[in-house]
């Protein structure tokens, strides 16, 4: 169940993470090593989402 607290701006949900990902990968042929540092990042950030959620559902 999702919680009503607000989720700050920095700490986006699962969700819009991985639409963040999906935007960012979209239509890629090639990665640059600065692209696929930014992939990791936004990696980590819906890996973070997950956990977050998972806790609160617990």
């Amino acid at each position: 169940m999702p919680s009503d607290r607000p989720t700050p701006p920095d700490r986006p949900t699962a969700a819009q993470a991985n639409a963040a990902i999906r935007a960012f990968v979209a239509g890629r042929t090639s990665w640059s090593a600065v692209d696929l540092a930014e992939l990791d990042r936004l990696r980590e950030v819906w890996r973070r989402a997950l956990c977050e959620e998972v806790v609160e559902a617990a």
